[in-house]
């Protein structure tokens, strides 16, 4: 009596679990828009972040407080956005993280392309809007993308996307990159390509 209840048992969590495992399926927009975002407003959005990013590239060292103001004002650029640690891509730890040391070399191995460098252009902006049938998960996506356009091989095909959504107040937001967004490959320096 006892076994024949343990396999009930069994048999019951078992169906049980099967019931509330995830089958994995994704669950596909009923409809998407997407439509032209203003390119000039665009490029304003983008400028923030990348005239600083452009500004500091040609610098070869930096103050103490030259360094805070300028992840104080990346911070403030992108929207208060935190998962990228730019003081680790723009200069070497083990200078920052020693507050003795008061004057920081920046990382001439790192090339980050901008719209202010030669050949890089933003290309498109749009805004994707997507309508499920649950409505809690409708979303807009704001993405504008740059690209390299000249001919130098080791650039040939890099882009680079900004994603913004709008906040509460109805504000464009920075969320995400995607594409690539730095070189460091042999013979690639932070002066890679000329500024415009």
């Amino acid at each position: 009596m006892r076994r024949s209840f343990l396999v009930f048992a069994i048999i019951c969590f078992t169906l049980m679990l099967c019931s509330c495992v995830n089958t994995g399926k994704k669950v596909e927009p009923l409809r998407t828009e997407t439509v032209d975002f203003d390119i000039n407003t665009a490029a304003q959005m983008v400028e923030k972040g990348e005239k600083i990013i452009a500004d500091i590239s040609l610098k070869d060292t930096v103050s103490r407080d030259e360094f805070k103001q300028f992840l104080t004002d990346m911070e403030d650029a992108y929207d208060g956005y935190k998962e990228i640690q730019w003081n680790y891509m723009f200069f070497y730890n083990d200078e920052f993280e020693d507050e003795h040391i008061a004057t920081l070399h920046l990382n001439k191995d790192m090339f980050y392309p901008t719209i202010y460098h030669k050949d890089v252009e933003i290309v498109s902006a749009q805004v994707k809007n997507e309508y499920y049938e649950d409505e809690t998960l409708n979303d807009i996506i704001l993405t504008i993308r740059e690209e390299y356009l000249g001919t130098d091989s080791k650039l040939k095909g890099w882009y680079r996307e900004s994603l913004y959504k709008k906040n509460e107040e109805g504000k464009w937001v920075f969320f995400s990159f995607d594409g690539q967004m730095n070189f460091s490959d042999e013979g690639i320096t932070s002066d890679y390509l000329k500024l415009k």
